[in-house]
């Protein structure tokens, strides 16, 4: 059986690895990786966002050992939320004491008195879990940053990844006692050289076919086979697999419905742009990510890539990559890549984690599709797309074709059981 692989993220790749029927994976870029690329500029690697190496699954785990080998460096999570000018420890009902005494008690008695109705949308969430202070000073408006759009038009479709901390935990974080949320990624890996992107590279089957700078610019069904045409002209295959954004796969499949192509159209996700800034010094070394609630301030995370991994940065400097969402069409979108890297310079020395003189280098990536919205059309229209290419006996593989909010560790997951089951076809 010829399997046709339309996109080369981690999802198409970790799929042909595991494949054992002959595949072809397309990729319009000119490197595999998809949203796990890495990028370089004078010695400083920076990924699309902040990429680490943890998993609830241990077939993850394994598999990310076995290809990787020694090439990983082992990291303690040190994550900060950066509120009213304080380092707070991440996840930020783990620290309350770092808060101002007022800040500490209104979180703590507003999380112990909440008695909020069943939620249904995530701003009636964030209160009902974690009681108003906690979800006005940081989840509430670290999310409206993130996603675009207000939490009380939020579905709760991903909360489950935002697990509910013992109440045990709150307070003993508001008395100063140490505790850690998210205690599944406080250790995590990554790559020792060569950035996210390494990954990418170790998954690739020995005798993978991936054909790069290959757009896909037609799929049709004719008969029992599927043909995709590229650049270099037509090929045929047996089964398909979307493993590209589901708003790009509409453009190149025959004879979509118009209710399906309508559903797509209603699917909402945030672009991104990643900015580098790389300083003369180590002060950005101390951390592994801050997440800043503040509005005014553009970006909503900085990582820093020298934690991840000191051959990220050249020796006796260090840097930070920082993350804005923009949904298509925004204002943000029209900023040139000149004012918005000085708007994010300007915006962390402002708040203190840069200092402006010392900036050395700098750079921006803009990423078409960074996160799927999910707002109260999603589930609907998310449900009228599968089913539809369900009907055509195709699959669909990964963050942007599942439309579903997943990091690179589940995405590896629901490849190797997509293999296994294409296997015994």
């Amino acid at each position: 059986m010829n399997i046709g692989i339309l996109g080369g993220g981690i999802s198409g790749v970790t799929l042909q690895r595991f494949l054992r029927h002959p595949s072809v994976v397309f990729e319009k870029d000119e490197r595999a990786g998809g949203l796990c690329r890495t990028w370089w500029k004078d010695g400083f690697g920076y990924d699309i966002g902040g990429h680490i190496l943890f998993s609830k699954h241990q077939q993850v785990i394994d598999l990310v050992t076995e290809v990787l080998g020694e090439n990983v460096n082992h990291c303690k999570r040190l994550n900060m939320v950066l509120y009213k000018g304080r380092y707070v420890k991440y996840p930020f009902e783990n620290d309350l004491a770092a808060l101002d005494l007022d800040d500490r008690y209104e979180c703590l008695i507003e999380y112990l008195k909440a008695d909020f109705p069943r939620p249904t949308n995530l701003e009636e969430w964030a209160y009902a879990t974690f009681g108003r202070g906690i979800a006005d000073k940081y989840l509430i408006p670290y999310n409206r940053k993130i996603w675009k759009l207000e939490p009380r038009d939020t579905t709760l479709e991903w909360v489950e990844r935002i697990p509910k901390p013992p109440l045990e935990d709150v307070v003993k974080s508001a008395l100063g006692i140490v505790t850690e949320g998210y205690t599944h990624q406080l250790h995590f890996r990554y790559p020792l050289r060569g950035g996210f992107e390494a990954l990418i590279d170790a998954l690739q089957a020995p005798a993978g076919q991936i054909r790069c700078g290959s757009a896909v610019q037609r799929v049709e069904r004719r008969g029992t086979e599927w043909r995709v045409r590229d650049d270099h002209g037509w090929h045929a295959f047996d089964r398909l697999v979307v493993a590209l954004p589901i708003h790009e796969a509409m453009k190149i499949f025959e004879s979509v419905p118009p209710e399906v192509r309508e559903a797509i159209g209603r699917l909402r996700y945030n672009a991104m742009r990643i900015v580098l800034v790389a300083v003369g010094n180590t002060s950005l070394m101390d951390k592994s990510a801050v997440y800043i609630p503040d509005e005014s301030v553009l970006p909503h995370r900085v990582c820093f890539m020298g934690f991840f991994s000191p051959h990220m940065v050249r020796p006796g400097t260090s840097s930070l990559v920082a993350e804005i969402t923009m949904p298509p069409h925004s204002p943000l979108q029209a900023m040139s890549h000149d004012a918005m890297v000085e708007r994010v310079v300007d915006d962390l020395d402002r708040i203190g984690i840069i200092r402006k003189a010392e900036v050395m280098q700098t750079d921006i990536r803009d990423v078409p599709y960074g996160y799927p919205v999910s707002d109260f059309q999603y589930t609907p229209c998310k449900q009228i797309v599968r089913e539809w290419f369900d009907q055509q006996g195709v699959e669909l593989l990964g963050r942007f074709a599942e439309f579903d909010y997943i990091n690179s560790d589940e995405c590896m997951r629901r490849a190797v059981a997509l293999a296994r089951r294409l296997n015994r076809v």
